[in-house]
């Protein structure tokens, strides 16, 4: 039998994951190796998901670089720092549709730990699946086997699920490409790998890892608890994944196939029925601290307690690699030093400040109630501009999204995107989503109802009757409620919409939408999919790339 090494430490994970440049597998440090073969407790098993999750955390995979991706492949952000647009390895690649061209950078760091994430899920599985772990006589249920089986398959399904879909998302052509998605899929493997030997597989058809992930979830959504019981459960679980999460990963999913029944259906499972949500939405002059700069395990993570988060990568201090000063949404987003008049005085030279800001199209499309909207009063810094004169729609005056931190100095702390827990499923997405649907199939009053939910909250008054445009609303609504939340670029796919040049045009000589010709990109472009790694091809002779 081949020998299989996890690690146990600080990050626990598989032995091997998918590297950047060099390696496609590289051996990730740990305070502790162990054989996959003598994993014999819960607790291991437990440390085991635990640093699966630690993996998928980091600010280069789901904390930071999958929220990145998602908005600079889109419309509602534009390149601030000239700096970082002619920096060659960078995202600024992908603002450009240019990162083609590139074998590592963002994607690479993604998929080093989205797969990183995935070993671990599989190695659990299949360790559950051998029945390896035996505990006879265990009276204590949080290390009895038979008592917690089916929370930690559910969990490893659920990590492999958001895995594989993330993948997909990044590296395959969306669904619809081809009249049967059979066009080549994630690069993911559904079994644990240990050395170069095993990187012989075909990357899956989209429709393929689809139904494998909704085959996960839905497997996940019944092992799954409602949420975590310290009587019922180790303490590891308390900032993970449960059945609701699941759920929102499932609605996500379905939502991206253009399968609006299904879609509907889970958010009901989610949500609730009525406007008496499972997640009720937080007060609206709290969004920015109960929402974007919360940190560590909160009274309601993962707790029957519940608040509008229904899943977030908790940071914990001196553990999680978002403790650092470099953390990735920060640098992209966050404002340290107000610009002077001068250099705001032409903004597309600026050689400070965060990489990107919100774009003009954001500003017209959002178009906020700037008196009432308390979005734009509190999850957006505006006051950068030239005079205190400069009208709201100049492009001198700058606007940034305070989601991942806010204007602050150079004293570090976690109001300003360090050592804050990075939210990916909240009820209010999930909200907008079942309007959405419910819209889509004429059930007026139920999506208008959702709707109002969400304006109401932003101090936002009530619409007493539809407006002509019910759906075009609701989509102005996603736009100002879920900006630079990673959400963008995959909403345009899933309704096959172009994606608009934006503020490409207005770079120095156009330099920012030279690939795309200044035009409308398709929804389904080669300029919005990466190319699978050279490296990883050099190694899997039954891999194949993209076009």
């Amino acid at each position: 039998m081949k020998t299989k090494h996890i690690f146990i430490g600080l990050l626990t994970g598989a032995a091997l994951g998918l590297a950047g440049c060099e390696n496609f597998l590289d051996e990730v440090s740990s305070k502790t190796q162990i054989q996959a073969e003598n994993v014999s407790q819960v607790q291991e098993l437990d440390i085991l998901l635990t640093g699966a999750y630690a993996g998928i955390a980091r600010n280069v995979a789901f904390g930071g670089n999958a929220l990145i991706i998602g908005e600079t492949f889109g419309d509602l952000v534009a390149v601030n720092n000239v700096n970082y647009r002619n920096n060659p390895g960078r995202s600024s690649r992908v603002y450009t549709y240019t990162h083609r061209e590139e074998d590592y950078g963002f994607q690479a760091e993604f998929l080093q730990w989205s797969t990183f994430g995935l070993n671990n899920a599989n190695n659990a599985l299949e360790i559950l699946r051998r029945n390896q772990v035996q505990t006879p006589g265990q009276t204590d249920v949080r290390r009895n086997i038979e008592q917690q089986r089916g929370r930690l398959e559910g969990e490893a399904r659920f990590i492999r699920a958001m895995c594989v879909f993330e993948q997909t998302r990044l590296m395959a052509y969306p669904w619809g490409h081809t009249p049967d998605n059979s066009h080549p899929g994630p690069i993911a493997a559904y079994r644990s790998l240990s050395e170069f030997s095993d990187l012989a597989y075909p990357r899956l058809s989209v429709r393929a890892a689809y139904d494998s992930v909704l085959n996960d979830l839905r497997i996940a959504e019944r092992l799954l608890p409602d949420n975590y019981d310290p009587a019922r459960h180790l303490p590891d679980y308390q900032p993970r994944a449960n059945k609701y999460a699941a759920l929102a990963l499932m609605a996500r999913v379905y939502a991206q196939q253009d399968n609006a029944d299904s879609c509907l259906a889970v958010c009901n499972r989610l949500l609730g029925t009525g406007s008496s949500y499972r997640f009720p939405l937080v007060a609206g002059n709290q969004m920015l601290t109960n929402l974007f700069q919360r940190t560590g395990i909160t009274p309601t993570t993962n707790s029957a307690n519940r608040d509008e988060v229904i899943f977030e990568l908790v940071n914990v201090a001196g553990r999680n690699v978002q403790t650092t000063n470099g953390a990735v949404i920060r640098v992209h987003y966050v404002l340290q030093t107000a610009y002077t008049p001068a250099q705001l005085a032409n903004v597309n030279t600026l050689t400070a400040g965060p990489n990107l800001r919100m774009s003009q199209r954001f500003k017209t499309l959002a178009n906020f109630d700037r008196t009432r909207d308390l979005r734009y009063r509190t999850l957006l810094d505006t006051a950068s501009a030239a005079t205190a004169a400069t009208a709201w729609n100049n492009p001198n005056r700058l606007w940034f999204t305070r989601k991942w931190g806010s204007l602050g100095t150079s004293n570090l702390g976690p109001v300003q995107g360090v050592n804050t827990n990075v939210v990916l499923y909240r009820s209010a997405e999930f909200v907008l989503l079942r309007a959405e649907m419910n819209a889509r199939r004429g059930n007026t009053a139920a999506a208008l109802t959702d709707l109002n939910a969400i304006r109401t909250r932003a101090g936002l008054p009530a619409l007493a009757t539809p407006p002509a445009d019910l759906l075009a609303e609701i989509r102005t609504e996603q736009v100002r409620e879920l900006f630079t939340e990673g959400q963008r670029v995959y909403d345009l796919k899933r309704r096959r919409e172009a994606i608009d040049p934006a503020d490409r045009p207005t770079s120095p000589n156009g330099v920012d939408c030279a690939a795309g010709g200044c035009q409308a990109v398709a929804w389904n472009s080669r300029l919005t999919v990466f190319l699978v790694p050279q490296t990883y091809l050099d190694r899997n002779p039954l891999a194949v790339q993209n076009d």
